[in-house]
């Protein structure tokens, strides 16, 4: 009897396995179809003219059953309710009160009417989060063995160069690319990587080989992927933690981009002390604020959006929100001048 029952047990959970592995295929099916690259900010939602599917995060609170379709009711991370149109609903989504990563349809027909909302597909974050971080970990795998031979160069020339030259040469090559706008991607190259290897390796000599490298490419990947100046990201680095991927504050902001245990649970960060999920996660919480703040400002080539996303990402956007911008604290006012004061020095923009 128990050897049956055993014997069931591991059936069922063989069931269990396989329509979650399905579940997640069918959900990347479907965000591929329609270009989503992860979790858009709210702000993004409520710009839409026409009809666009938009990948979103929040907890199921409840859901009314009509007569042909459901209308689910979504808690936003941002607070907001969202009553989507679906016309059938798996099962774990009527439990009620369940976290939940959607794919909306989003249609509205002009920008003053309200939008519709359907459900294209939904998945528990947890599932959706732990393949994200193997895709990360592949990534970063991929990048190891791409950029080896260049990697070793660029150790042996930082280990022959001195502080000041080696600082200098980095500072020169990094001013060189791009235009000096943190949404305005710098051009990716061997040099590029080996600039910002020496530079992050020159600033905080107690990282390894192996640790400096990981970094380097996590920034210069993940910023190339969300749209974000690399020399914007180091800037903010460098402030936030030194390149110290287990730095933490006293307030319990972890890792490089020292992310708050809530906002990295936001951010779906698993681990906030690994460089590559923790850059990840805040390289998606800058190109957030970035967006939102340019669509406020009108114009994102002005230093209004990126002071506004410094501050957001200091003290959070409810305070810039409840101040009407930078709020007046002390750390945080300070905190947007240390770090323009480094991007403008990367940039090569003589103050």
């Amino acid at each position: 009897m128990m050897i049956r029952w055993l014997c069931l047990c591991w059936a069922g959970l063989a069931l269990l396995s396989a329509g979650l592995s399905q579940e997640l295929e069918s959900y990347l099916k479907q965000r591929k179809t329609h270009k989503t690259q992860g979790v858009s900010p709210l702000i993004s939602l409520e710009i839409v003219v026409g009809t666009k599917v938009i990948e979103v995060e929040g907890r199921v609170s409840g859901y009314i059953r009509g007569d042909e379709d459901y209308s689910l009711l979504l808690q936003t991370s941002e607070g907001k309710s969202l009553a989507i149109k679906a016309k059938t609903l798996d099962s774990w989504l009527l439990s009620g009160q369940v976290p939940t990563r959607a794919l909306i349809r989003v249609t509205r027909k002009n920008a003053v009417e309200a939008a519709e909302y359907h459900l294209v597909a939904a998945i528990p974050p947890a599932i959706i989060a732990r393949w994200e971080n193997e895709e990360k970990t592949r990534l970063a795998q991929i990048e190891q063995q791409k950029l080896l031979q260049q990697q070793q160069q660029a150790a042996n020339a930082a280990a022959s160069q001195s502080k000041r030259a080696s600082t200098s040469r980095s500072n020169s090559a990094l001013s060189s690319r791009g235009k000096s706008s943190p949404t305005a991607p710098a051009l990716m190259s061997g040099d590029s990587y080996s600039a910002y290897y020496r530079f992050i390796r020159s600033y905080n000599k107690r990282l390894s080989h192996e640790d400096a490298d990981i970094i380097t490419r996590a920034i210069l990947h993940y910023s190339n992927y969300y749209g974000v100046d690399p020399r914007f990201i180091t800037a903010i680095v460098l402030v936030e933690s030194g390149f110290n991927p287990n730095a933490k504050s006293r307030a319990g902001a972890m890792g490089l981009g020292q992310l708050m245990p809530g906002t990295a649970r936001g951010m779906g960060v698993v681990n906030p002390y690994d460089p590559v999920d923790n850059l990840e996660g805040s390289i998606r919480l800058v190109r957030g604020h970035l967006e939102k703040y340019w669509q406020q400002s009108g114009n994102p080539q002005n230093w209004e959006h990126v002071i506004l996303t410094l501050a957001a990402y200091n003290a959070g956007s409810g305070a810039v929100r409840k101040h009407g911008g930078v709020p007046p604290y002390k750390e945080t006012q300070n905190y947007v001048q240390k770090v323009i004061r480094v991007y403008k020095q990367l940039c090569g923009i003589k103050e």
